[in-house]
């Protein structure tokens, strides 16, 4: 924005104002950067940024006095309420040293954190809170529990970044900048998506990585359980499945599975933390590891070879056996049984060993099977091509195209577009992921949103998915998640007109000691993180 110089002088003022308060060196930008203005939220550096947030005077200081209170609208909620002040009360423990004791009820004493739900028409968000904060306590309303829960992972943010470590912290002040904090989402459907197809990787490491996405405000995580590579879910009607296909992975490593209450327990996990699970079964190509599996699958009867490489679109279902749909139901209706989720991924992209007609049946039908078993079909773009799909039916968008409304805006989309694929590179030193869709460094990864490929009223969120041909570690799979999806969190949490690069990238450098006090292996973009 062209400014004159009576605004660039009240911009100078502005931003040594707020130097006294910050950390130095909070710049995303060079001495070279463009002009920017500087918000009241900036001094709190929350991602993704509140709808909107009112700076108070003076701070709340915790100690190990500070007592949580915990209400909700009914006993069930309290029990939930109680759960979540036990997980508040641990993430402080561990830093300050400090074992703060949690009751139920709500109280007005000073040196409080008081979390309640209250009474809201059934329109309200159900991830909508309310933060409050000053020099005698803090308290957090809500209409839900999972609000709630937001509300705490925006609190922690206010708290010094020291609070993200797993081992005391001597010496710091464990104070909250008093505010008063109004917030919901944008999108319903925040998500990200691991590839355990085509490398595995075990319940702990699944579960770090939901622990680390709920902070932002994540509320899904859909997991690529089947591909050419590798089947990763038991499924007791056909033990071939994990057997043979779980037993390798893209290179030729041991691969591995989930057991179903394995499955279980990761499901549970992230229900805890307000995330839910999304599986994926993809059809009826990238499908070696069930055709390696289980004969009948295939035309002659007899197994496939297991495959170790990466390329895609060379394997197929049977779409005209009846033998196929009887194999469909079978993994459906125990999926079904453990997964507690709405949603029901079924795949549907790069078919390429399909014919075109063969394909539209066959996701036709494959939606409803899922359907039988009340679930919502999820799919990937180009499933509604077919004449069976219609609005009771998921799209998930993963071309930089505006064609997504092609039957007549009957759809919900979910939004991923080129620019939010975690596998990308970030540049061309980058020493993970791939390219097939150009690199993707910080900053392209925030320009963009979901109503660049759809109507807002069609879009049910944004989903960034980390396809793993070549990300087979922990610590690799960090690099190309952190810090990307902070960003990702953000689109799909706050409005687009409320978003700016230049304000965004001063609170990400905040948010980078955070993450290294995690032990997250995050890229350190040299333009944000100097």
């Amino acid at each position: 924005m062209k400014k004159g110089e009576i605004m660039r002088r009240k911009l100078k003022w502005k931003i040594a104002a707020l130097a006294a308060s910050l950390i130095v060196g909070w710049f995303a930008r060079s001495v070279e950067a463009k002009a920017f203005v500087v918000e009241e939220s900036i001094t709190n550096n929350i991602i993704p940024k509140p709808m909107s947030y009112k700076a108070g005077v003076g701070k709340f200081v915790l100690n190990k006095e500070t007592k949580i209170y915990v209400k909700g609208g009914n006993d069930e909620e309290t029990e939930e309420l109680l759960r979540i002040a036990d997980m508040l009360k641990s993430k402080i423990s561990a830093p300050t040293g400090f074992n703060l004791n949690v009751f139920k009820g709500s109280s007005t004493e000073n040196n409080t954190i008081n979390l309640e739900t209250t009474d809201g028409e059934e329109t309200k968000n159900n991830e909508e809170y309310r933060l409050i904060s000053n020099n005698q306590n803090i308290k957090i309303t809500a209409y839900t529990p999972e609000g709630i829960y937001r509300g705490i992972q925006t609190l922690l943010q206010m708290m010094p970044s020291d609070i993200a470590k797993n081992s005391l912290a001597n010496g710091v002040e464990w104070s909250v900048p008093a505010a008063e904090i109004n917030d919901k989402p944008q999108y319903s459907y925040r998500g990200f998506m691991i590839d355990v197809a085509r490398h595995f990787f075990s319940v702990d490491e699944i579960k770090r990585q939901i622990d680390h996405a709920s902070q932002y405000k994540i509320n899904r995580l859909h997991l690529h359980l089947s591909d050419d590579q590798g089947w990763r879910l038991e499924i007791k009607k056909y033990p071939d499945l994990t057997l043979i296909g779980g037993s390798t992975e893209v290179g030729g490593g041991k691969g591995g599975y989930y057991t179903q209450e394995q499955f279980k327990n990761i499901v549970k996990y992230a229900a805890d933390r307000y995330i839910e699970i999304i599986p994926e079964f993809d059809m009826p190509g990238h499908t070696n590891a069930a055709l390696a599996s289980l004969g009948f699958l295939n035309p002659d009867g007899k197994r496939k070879p297991l495959y170790t490489g990466i390329e895609v679109g060379f394997s197929s279902l049977m779409t005209n056996s009846e033998k196929t749909y009887e194999f469909i139901d079978n993994v459906f209706k125990e999926v079904s049984a453990i997964s507690p989720s709405k949603y029901l991924h079924i795949g549907g992209d790069e078919a390429l060993s399909t014919p075109k007609n063969d394909y539209d049946y066959f996701v036709g039908r494959v939606s409803k099977i899922a359907q039988k078993y009340g679930k919502t079909p999820i799919g990937w773009d180009p499933i509604d091509t077919a004449p069976e799909i219609n609005s009771s039916t998921i799209l998930q968008n993963w071309q930089d195209s505006n064609e997504v409304a092609r039957k007549k805006n009957m759809m919900m989309n979910i939004s991923i577009a080129g620019k939010a694929y975690l596998d990308m590179k970030y540049n061309k030193d980058t020493p993970y992921g791939l390219d097939w869709a150009g690199y993707i460094p910080v900053e392209t990864a925030y320009k963009w949103d979901p109503t660049d490929y759809a109507p807002q009223n069609l879009v049910l969120g944004i989903e960034s998915p980390l396809w793993t041909e070549n990300v087979a570690t922990g610590e690799q799979m960090d690099y190309m998640i952190y810090p990307r999806l902070l960003g990702y969190a953000e689109i799909g949490w706050t409005p687009k007109s409320e978003r700016n690069w230049e304000e965004y990238a001063i609170r990400l450098r905040a948010q980078g000691a955070r993450l290294a006090n995690e032990g997250i292996n995050f890229y350190r973009d040299p333009s944000i993180f100097k």
